[in-house]
């Protein structure tokens, strides 16, 4: 069968015709409802960005005998990078989810 032409370029027309069928467009807006809220935690004051600055000063501390950087208290070390390691996890997750999302979408690359 041949390609579509549409506004956007030339599709597949099997693939499109599938999708049309089965693929919710706004999956593409939850993704960014979900980035959205990883960009304010990694960019926001006390966000991701100030906790890696705390898990370093508390590592330099402790592993190279630095001077104190910052606070004592609040989080141990361990729970610092805990919590920080357990939310990357959370963002690689939803990246993977947001990937199998969107690949459906590959399939309209035209051949020609």
């Amino acid at each position: 069968m041949p390609d579509t032409n549409t506004p956007y370029g030339k599709v597949d027309t099997l693939a499109l015709q599938a999708l049309q069928e089965s693929f919710d467009t706004t999956a593409i807006l939850r993704l960014v409802d979900q980035l959205e809220a990883i960009r304010a935690r990694c960019c926001d004051p006390a966000g991701l960005r100030d906790d890696l600055l705390r898990l370093h000063g508390m590592a330099h501390t402790v592993i190279n005998g630095a001077a104190l950087s910052c606070s004592t208290t609040g989080p141990t070390l361990v729970d610092q990078a805990e919590s920080i390691l357990e939310e990357l996890d959370d963002w690689v997750l939803l990246l993977r989810r947001a990937v199998q999302a969107l690949q459906p979408l590959q399939r309209l690359h035209s051949e020609a």
